[in-house]
């Protein structure tokens, strides 16, 4: 298993400053075995949440890592959480619409 951030652009607030698509991110921590399956994970939670001035699913993830635990199973460990994401150097992947294929970026 894997450790990823799964990020969506800005969140669901309606602060004029920090609101919005162009304000700080909506983030889950989240173990899984790949990308797909962890963007699944956050979208399920996302899909709960309210967004009406964001959409309702994740654009980014993140790998920061492993998970060594001998008995682990894909799930949501964290989230959702704001700040504004960023990308420390880590292996990331980005998507446009909820149903594209995930594209590798460089770092």
């Amino acid at each position: 298993m894997r450790i990823f951030e799964v990020v969506r652009w800005g969140n669901d607030t309606d602060h004029p400053l920090t609101g919005g698509p162009n304000g700080p991110d909506t983030c889950f921590l989240v173990r899984a075995s790949t990308v797909e399956e962890a963007a699944e994970i956050a979208d399920a939670r996302l899909a709960e949440l309210t967004h009406e001035r964001v959409q309702p699913w994740s654009h980014a993830v993140y790998l920061l890592g492993e998970d060594l635990a001998s008995q682990a199973t894909a799930s949501l460990l964290r989230g959702p959480y704001i700040q504004s994401a960023y990308c420390h150097g880590w292996r990331q992947w980005h998507r446009d619409g909820k149903d594209d294929a995930w594209r590798e970026q460089n770092s």
